[in-house]
């Protein structure tokens, strides 16, 4: 072990290990490493065959110092095979570790060197079936837009709304599939190298410019010819993914795609178990989803809530933040039309940028999150070129919510007289305050609080103006007063925001 070498704090590296095995499946052969760290961490790492004859460690260190790794196989030419590690700082600014729940406010989420995340998530779940040069220039283009974190299926074969090859932008059914053979006959024993060597390559780029992958294991309705569930082979499928992927820090684990679907509730807790006990990472699980449980069923080993919710989206998350304290994540809720208008569209669902926008905001006002849905990137008909009106409504959200301290902020409509629209406030005396629209609202304060700065803001088109207001005392109620803000002209009995700084 005379060999050091060096790897960036949170970078996965690729051991590789030489050998000549002789058996009949090597995919099936155990093989894993021990990988010890500069304060005695002892992490159990999963090694996978990655063809030619090598076996691969895919590590990725937690701690700055000096780590040893060591295999441990049945097979005497992949065992006790030792690498000595040294890690460096990681200079790529888009890395900050694994996304974790914030342990100090539960709704939200943290990254592990305590930089703060806002999702605003993209729906592509084709993604990985993309030309390379084109996966790059929609990621490089939603980026640019505010979008971090990305759900994308593992894999899927074909959609029912738009089946076979439709044209060039079709990418279903694909080319390549994760197991040997077909879709119609597959090989459930054993893998398709090359499929995962793009998979690979996708997952290496959405690291290296910090977006999150939300990776789907499954999904029901696209015509997958899936492993019998439980089976060995089932087993074998999750446990590869799980090894090639678990060292990215930007990962989400998700168990299916509308996992309703899957009726057989013991196999999904089943699969969560699984996927926490082969993770040696603890990366987020969630399931996307239960068709608004509300019966707590999984709430003890999920780390997030993740729906799709269609109606009600304020008073559902406001339910679901009481129900239990995680973050919430509506992931399918509006779907956006193409460039002409409502009868453009792939999916028979669609609406109009402005109303996907306002159920955006709907949501983040909740103290939830969302996934924006343009029609011609979220499944298998893809187009790069397409700059929809929603890429600019998602921008400006994310440009307001980063001006306020989003994490500390609770939902409290009761701060509002009259139903005016919906508020968001802080203990340190932050307020954001949306309407469908505006008009002269009377705001509650402390007794104590006096504003500071108000500024209204056009969802629409990111403009901001100032604001005026006129506070009194509640003669009913001595330790509040209210105060009465207006909208601007511009913004009068249109959708629009404020915030408000009382101190």
């Amino acid at each position: 072990m005379d060999k050091t070498t060096q790897v960036p704090l949170w970078e996965p590296h690729d051991f590789n290990f030489e050998a000549e095995v002789k058996k009949d499946n090597l995919f099936k052969v155990d093989f894993h490493a021990f990988v010890k760290g500069p304060e005695g961490e002892k992490i159990r790492i999963p090694g996978f065959y990655n063809g030619d004859n090598i076996w691969t460690i895919r590590f990725s260190p937690i701690k700055m110092g000096t780590w040893e790794l060591v295999t441990e196989s049945s097979i005497p030419e992949l065992n006790n095979k030792k690498e000595k590690i040294k890690v460096s700082e990681n200079n790529n600014e888009n890395v900050h570790g694994g996304l974790k729940v914030d342990p100090n406010n539960k709704h939200h989420f943290i990254f592990e060197d305590n930089q703060r995340f806002f999702l605003m998530g993209y729906e592509c779940d084709w993604l990985w079936a993309m030309d390379r040069e084109d996966q790059e220039t929609l990621v490089d283009k939603i980026k640019d837009k505010g979008f971090n974190y990305i759900l994308l299926n593992i894999f899927a074969y074909d959609t029912g709304w738009r089946k076979g090859k439709t044209g060039d932008d079709d990418y279903g059914p694909p080319e390549l599939f994760p197991w040997e053979g077909s879709n119609e006959n597959p090989d459930h024993s054993k893998f398709n190298i090359e499929f995962w060597e793009k998979y690979d390559e996708l997952m290496e780029m959405l690291y290296k410019k910090g977006i999150i992958a939300h990776i789907f294991f499954k999904v029901y309705n696209k015509k997958v010819n899936w492993p019998e569930p439980g089976s060995v082979e089932d087993n074998l499928y999750f446990k590869y993914a799980i090894s090639r992927y678990c060292s990215y820090p930007n990962v989400v684990w998700d168990f299916s795609k509308e996992a309703f679907n899957e009726r057989d509730i013991d196999y999904k807790r089943g699969r969560f178990e699984f996927i926490k006990n082969h993770d040696p990472y603890n990366r987020p699980l969630t399931c996307h989803d239960e068709h608004n449980d509300n019966l707590g069923r999984f709430n003890n080993i999920l780390d997030f809530r993740t729906d799709q919710g269609h109606v009600r989206y304020y008073n559902t998350i406001i339910k679901q933040r009481a129900q239990n304290n995680w973050p919430i994540l509506n992931s399918e809720f509006g779907y956006e039309h193409g460039p002409k208008g409502m009868d453009d569209h792939t999916y028979q669902n669609c609406h109009t940028p402005e109303e996907v926008i306002k159920m955006a905001w709907e949501i983040y006002m909740a103290g939830g999150y969302g996934v924006y849905y343009y029609t011609y990137t979220a499944w298998d008909v893809i187009r790069v070129e397409d700059n929809p009106p929603g890429y600019d409504y998602f921008k400006n959200l994310k440009n307001f919510f980063k001006t306020v301290d989003y994490w500390k902020m609770v939902p409290n409509d009761r701060l509002l007289k009259g139903g005016a629209g919906h508020c968001l406030a802080s203990p340190t005396g932050e307020f954001v305050v949306s309407f469908e629209k505006a008009k002269n609202t009377e705001l509650k304060l402390n007794h104590n609080e006096k504003i500071l700065e108000i500024d209204w803001y056009d969802p629409l088109t990111g403009q901001w103006f100032e604001g005026e207001y006129q506070a009194e005392n509640d003669e009913k109620h001595l330790k509040y007063k209210t105060a009465m803000i207006e909208p601007p002209e511009e913004l009068k009995n249109k959708f629009a925001a404020v915030k408000i700084i009382a101190r």
